[in-house]
């Protein structure tokens, strides 16, 4: 690792893992941290949390750890933080990315069937991984997606365990929901939004609301991509930053 920092901040029920393959790809020009955000992977749980507490959390840890220059990529919720992050002006930040998310309320009921699905599954009685699978399929069919929220599912001992604090965020949904902005927040610093062609949360009717927070901001579309675009499109998602990466330093 060395050059340049980026932090990488991932999504809802993702953890720092999810930003692996992409880390080791950039490894060899830049400083790689991806952190766990609040109620998720390693960091730790807590009765509440918000947008604004995400945000300050990943602010003091920059603070304790970082000197120097940095460039900030959240996906998803981790976009919500980051893009809170840099309204901030910290003076250490030289540049945005965003990934598939935009400046705008979302529908909290669309997460929570996910959420009590998780919390519905009798941890007691599993087994394996393989049975958790099997047991959640009826409501959750989407294979691929189950897949990535097993990821949260640990085992120590022979017990089986959450790892990401799912009351929690079951409950700060709606506040997790809404739009980290306010209308006079702004970046006017160097920015990217890469969507999903083929995802809903970031669409063109969406464009202004960016332009009016993030007003020299690029967003580029990658067409065969859904919501996690840095896994469904990696190659994509590596050529835009990288591009993007190249002018700032």
């Amino acid at each position: 690792m060395g050059g340049p920092v980026i932090i990488f901040l991932h999504g809802l029920l993702g953890s720092s893992r999810n930003w692996r393959s992409i880390a080791k790809s950039l490894s060899s020009q830049y400083k790689i941290y991806a952190l766990d955000l609040p109620e998720h992977g390693k960091s730790s749980h807590s009765s509440s949390t918000s947008l604004s507490n995400m945000k300050e959390t990943i602010g003091d840890w920059i603070v304790r750890h970082l000197e120097g220059d940095y460039i900030m990529c959240g996906h998803s919720l981790g976009g919500k933080v980051a893009m809170a992050h840099a309204c901030q002006y910290p003076p250490g930040l030289k540049g945005l990315v965003v990934g598939d998310i935009a400046p705008r309320d979302y529908p909290a009921e669309h997460h929570l069937p996910t959420l009590e699905a998780l919390l519905d599954l009798n941890l007691d009685f599993i087994k394996s991984r393989k049975q958790a699978d099997e047991e959640l399929s009826e409501k959750i069919p989407n294979w691929a997606f189950r897949q990535f929220l097993l990821t949260n599912l640990q085992e120590k001992s022979g017990a089986w365990y959450w790892q990401a604090n799912l009351s929690t965020l079951l409950s700060s949904m709606p506040e997790l929901s809404c739009n980290p902005l306010s209308q006079e927040d702004y970046y006017d610093g160097p920015t990217l939004f890469i969507r999903g062609g083929k995802s809903g949360y970031l669409r063109s009717e969406h464009f202004p609301l960016v332009m009016q927070s993030f007003p020299f901001a690029q967003i580029v579309t990658l067409p065969d991509a859904g919501h996690d675009v840095h896994v469904e499109d990696k190659a994509g998602f590596l050529l835009h930053i990288q591009q993007f990466l190249k002018h700032l330093f």
